[in-house]
């Protein structure tokens, strides 16, 4: 009976039937090519040239070279299916005018300017190590460079929440919240009571959340509940049963703002696993960064571009970016990252940052599906005596990404570049540290998707106190690790490193 209940459920869920109608819509559009593929020779030969056609022009396009050899790999395997999937796809009208919205609105808030911000004061940092990573991101990302901002870090979810819960209770104007993952249990039951004692308050409360991300984890009342509360909450994206590849592009973003003067950011989401009160894969290594200062109107920001995306209203930002310095001397540069944008500030500052260390450069990622741009550059910085370190999970989340992952370490170890994997469970923090003189703390993974088609936010520091602090959490993960050797890599059978060559074929999908 139970079986047949979880069967029943799964078949009538939205995602289900929301999956069974666009492969429906799929297999419409590819039979008609294949029937009559089939029974004509001639046209079987004009669709393969057609294909090779599209496969050259794939080849020379560099807007999404990533993703080049996929393309590639099913026009020439599949010509019949490939290129009307190809077209469709890759062309189609809905994403057009969904990544022209999402600019437009990017456009229209970039020219707000920040309030007490000076852009001169990027110039007096002009002889900080990392002073051209820091003019890149404020000049292609709008980025700027705040002082009067106090920084705090959280090395676990456990440190985070509670803060997290004080600090939603001093709100007095409004709270922001964007989110991946929401997921109902211990942690969203203790936030939803401090939303609704601040809704009857009277205090503004606004939520975005990702729709495909929560699609199996909430409930179908969740959103009634919380409008009923007085929440203004909305999906990013909503999935829909529609062949569109802006279905594609997800909100991977974490942010909290509080009254503008205090905001929350990292990998951290809002589900039980994120604070270890359930177990999933481990010990969940994750991290966190509160700002309180001038800075936080970054994230407003940041937030209030995905608002007037989805809500498509005008999100009126003069209204809700304050400026309420705080007595602190570290630079603090937060910036946002969207794949209908001409710039990947993600990958770009990892990179930068990368090929900037003259010392060391650690790093934590969940997810290493590493690019051949970004693996020579962690390789090159390694030979020429920076210490490279990657602390990854040793218990993964996902097989088939772990086992990519894991391809890029005979590559990086003969290198010189030093890989442990955390042996408690699962690392999701996302940071990167150098030289004692630079830290981010980010949304943004390793991975194709990151890079390329999620909206993602993440926080240069550049105060010695904040960064002394992650390289001491780093120090003490890897104390937790695992130190993997060239040796391991060679005791993987042969078997195992083809299908991991292979599943690397389709990295930019994973």
């Amino acid at each position: 009976m139970q079986l047949f209940k979880r069967i029943r459920d799964i078949i009538t869920s939205r995602l289900f039937v929301t999956s069974f109608l666009i492969l429906l819509q799929i297999i419409a559009l590819i039979l008609p090519f294949l029937y009559l593929g089939m029974r004509s020779v001639y046209i079987h030969a004009v669709v393969g040239f057609i294909s090779t056609v599209i496969s050259l022009s794939i080849a020379n396009d560099e807007k999404h070279a990533p993703f080049h050899t996929i393309w590639i790999v099913v026009l020439l395997a599949a010509p019949i299916a490939g290129w009307p999937l190809y077209v469709i796809l890759r062309h189609n009208k809905q994403a057009g005018q969904a990544s022209r919205r999402c600019a437009t609105v990017s456009e229209h808030l970039d020219k707000i300017p920040f309030g007490g911000f000076q852009p001169d004061s990027l110039y007096a940092c002009k002889h900080h190590p990392f002073h051209r990573e820091m003019l890149h991101l404020a000049r292609s990302c709008n980025a700027p460079v705040f002082t009067s901002t106090i920084t705090r870090y959280f090395p676990n979810g456990e440190s985070f929440f509670p803060v997290y819960l004080e600090k939603l209770r001093t709100a007095k104007k409004f709270i922001f919240m964007e989110y991946f993952i929401i997921n109902d249990g211990y942690l969203w039951q203790e936030v939803k009571k401090i939303l609704a004692e601040k809704c009857r308050q009277g205090v503004e409360v606004r939520i975005l959340y990702d729709d495909i991300a929560t699609i199996s984890k909430l409930t179908r009342s969740f959103r009634r509940e919380l409008r009923n509360m007085g929440v203004q909450v909305y999906p990013f994206n909503p999935y829909r049963a529609a062949v569109d590849s802006f279905m594609n592009y997800r909100d991977h973003r974490k942010i909290t703002v509080i009254d503008g003067v205090i905001g929350f950011t990292g990998g951290i989401n809002l589900a039980d696993e994120y604070i270890n009160k359930i177990e999933r894969f481990g010990y969940w290594k994750d991290a966190g960064l509160m700002l309180e200062g001038s800075a936080v109107q970054a994230l407003t920001h940041t937030f209030l571009k995905s608002w007037g995306f989805v809500v498509k209203e005008d999100p009126m930002p003069q209204k809700y970016l304050i400026d309420k310095p705080q007595n602190a001397d570290s630079l603090v540069q937060p910036f946002c990252d969207s794949p209908a944008g001409k710039v990947r500030a993600g990958r770009d500052t990892y990179s930068s940052l990368i090929n900037g260390a003259q010392r060391y450069v650690w790093i934590t990622a969940p997810y290493l599906i590493l690019e051949n741009e970004m693996l020579n550059a962690l390789c090159l910085a390694a030979t020429s005596g920076v210490d490279v370190r990657i602390i990854t999970p040793h218990i993964a989340d996902k097989w088939y990404v772990h086992a990519v992952t894991r391809s890029n370490y005979q590559a990086l170890i003969k290198a010189g570049v030093k890989v442990y994997e955390y042996k408690p469970g699962f690392v999701h923090a996302k940071l990167i540290v150098a030289d004692d003189a630079a830290a981010m703390v980010a949304t943004t993974n390793f991975d194709y998707r990151s890079f390329y088609a999620l909206f993602e936010n993440g926080v240069m520091v550049y105060g010695r106190d904040v960064i002394a602090q992650i390289k001491s959490d780093l120090t003490e993960t890897m104390q937790q690790s695992m130190s993997y050797t060239m040796e391991m890599c060679q005791r993987t059978s042969r078997f195992r490193r083809s299908m991991r060559k292979l599943l690397r074929i389709f990295s930019p999908f994973l």
